[in-house]
Order: structure tokens, then C-alpha cells, then sequence
């Protein structure tokens, strides 16, 4: 079990890393981005400019970048996967609700199962955090 989860926290740090390497640090070019999913929906391309124009690319960009090299740590991978899920869902319904492009969903589902099976090693930990007995409602 530690095999795996050592596979799948480099896997995603790599690839988060890099992400946010290239949203914070390589120019953008439109055509070849559309040239890369040609059957992604034209909403998905206007979509992503309109981020990439307002400069939200940055900030998405540098999370991914925080969250890769947080898992890379053992003392810091279970903040980085927790960090990774709010991230990875809106990632995940872009893809649902703009692209409608299925090796998207797929990719980013997949990342998002992994960061699952990451959270459920820490179920115990997370459970008693998270829902702490407390007296009342409010």
C-alpha cells in the first residue's frame, strides 16, 4: 500500500508541478492549445482566454504549483491533497460543463480518484477533525 501511495503522490506532483510551472512561466498560445483538443466545445477555448486575459490563469497556476510540491513531502502531502480537491473538482466541472471533451473528464476524474484514495488512507485522522463532537448547533 505504500508503494502505491508513493506512486500516486509523485504522479500528481509531477504533473501539478509542472502545470503550474507552465501557467505561471510559459507564454500562452492560443492556437496551439486549440491544436492540442480539437474536439473540445469553442465554449471551453472562449472560456479559458477569458482566464487567461484576466490573469485568474496565475493564481490557478500557482496553486497547482503549491500543491505538487506539498505532496512531495510526507509531513506535508495529506494538506496538499486536501488542498487539491476543491482544485481538482473545478478543474473537473470546467471540463464537464465547457470542454464536454471526454479524455478531459477523464484525465481529471482519474486525479481526482487518486487524491481520493490519498484522503481515505487519513480517513481516521480527517473523520476526527472534521466532525468533532460539539455541543448545539451553533
Amino acid at each position: 500500500m505504500n508503494i502505491a501511495i508513493y506512486i500516486i503522490r509523485y504522479v500528481l506532483a509531477l504533473i501539478f508541478v509542472w502545470a503550474g510551472i507552465e501557467k505561471l512561466f510559459l507564454p500562452y498560445d492560443p492556437s496551439v492549445f486549440r491544436a492540442d483538443a480539437p474536439q473540445a466545445a469553442e465554449a471551453f477555448f472562449i472560456f479559458y482566454e477569458l482566464l487567461e486575459a484576466s490573469g485568474y490563469l496565475y493564481f490557478v497556476g500557482f496553486f497547482q504549483l503549491l500543491c505538487g510540491l506539498l505532496l512531495v513531502f510526507k509531513r506535508t502531502y495529506l494538506l496538499g491533497s486536501i488542498m487539491l480537491v476543491p482544485l481538482l473538482l473545478c478543474l473537473l466541472m470546467t471540463h464537464v460543463f465547457f470542454s464536454k471533451y471526454n479524455l478531459f473528464i477523464a484525465f481529471d476524474a482519474l486525479f481526482f480518484l487518486m487524491v481520493l484514495f490519498l484522503l481515505l488512507q487519513h480517513r481516521n485522522l480527517l473523520k476526527s477533525i472534521i466532525l468533532t463532537p460539539e455541543k448545539g448547533w451553533f
